[in-house]
């Protein structure tokens, strides 16, 4: 077994929800919550869908690998609204797959809609090693399809009819990296700006990643967090360890755990979280 495989711990208060695909296990998370969780890949990836009493929000698609669309008209028979965190493999590979997507209006995320990713950057991250021992499939070839796709901006309001959640552009895991948040609910999906792992900053620069976790600590510390990676729940609490520890990186006052990638990336750990970022 992998050191990453095995049921994780949060998953056991849950209840699971019959759908036909082998590939996902999802589960009723309350809140009207059901998430999407590809357990036998490495990145553990999760898509979710939020329920509204006229529609249904699908905070992205996940790695392309079993069949998103069919997943989700077994548990919802009324509209769905697709949106996409950011515009990583992981989080839009069966976007193809829907009539419409709607995507952050910046240029990486067009980038990724529109253009083919590098066979050399995508295909390792589907190469056997990736997989569980346990998954159900063990290969998966990258395949670029066409997406019918409509931009939004910072501050669209994505109405479900007795619920709605509001975009805020927070880019330090990626340049158009957004989360949606309720603030009736106090419910905030945090999309891979932060997840129950170690935290990457390799795209955009870590001063601009503090900012944004500084904010979110003023804004955000009493809110209900759904990560999109590994286990669903945390709390927002940890926006403030996190702003915290990120100054004394920056401060020069926390020593990194080791290096990686020959020298040009350093690992960072703290008691509630782990960053890895360039040097």
């Amino acid at each position: 077994m992998k050191e990453w495989e095995g049921v994780r711990e949060q998953y056991k208060e849950f209840k699971p929800v019959e759908q036909s695909q082998p590939w996902f296990k999802v589960y009723d998370i309350g809140k009207n919550i059901l998430a999407i969780y590809e357990p036998y890949h490495f990145q553990e990836v999760i898509s979710y869908l939020i329920k509204g009493e006229d529609k249904a929000l699908l905070w992205d698609t996940g790695l392309g690998i079993g069949d998103m669309k069919k997943c989700v008209e077994e548990l919802w028979d009324k509209e769905v609204i697709v949106v996409n965190s950011h515009h990583h493999f992981d989080h839009i590979g069966s976007n193809w797959q829907f009539d419409e997507v709607n995507i952050f209006d910046h240029e990486e995320m067009i980038k990724a809609v529109t253009v083919p990713l590098a066979d050399s950057y995508v295909g390792p991250e589907y190469a056997e090693d990736q997989f569980s021992d346990e998954a159900p499939i063990k290969e998966h070839t990258y395949e670029f399809k066409p997406v019918n796709y409509v931009t939004f901006k910072e501050g669209k309001v994505f109405d479900l009819g007795n619920r709605s959640f509001r975009v805020i552009h927070t880019p330090g895991h990626a340049k158009d990296e957004i989360m949606l948040v309720s603030d009736e609910e106090k419910l905030l999906f945090t999309g891979d700006e932060y997840y129950p792992a170690p935290m990457y900053c390799f795209e955009n620069t870590f001063d601009t990643y503090i900012e944004v976790m500084d904010d979110l600590a003023k804004k955000y510390s009493d809110y209900t967090l759904v990560t999109s990676h590994n286990e669903p729940y945390r709390h927002g609490s940890i926006f403030i360890d996190i702003a915290k520890g990120f100054k004394e990186i920056a401060e020069g006052k926390k020593e990194p755990k080791c290096e990686m990638r020959n020298g040009e990336r350093e690992w960072f750990v703290f008691d509630t979280f782990s960053v890895i970022k360039k040097k």
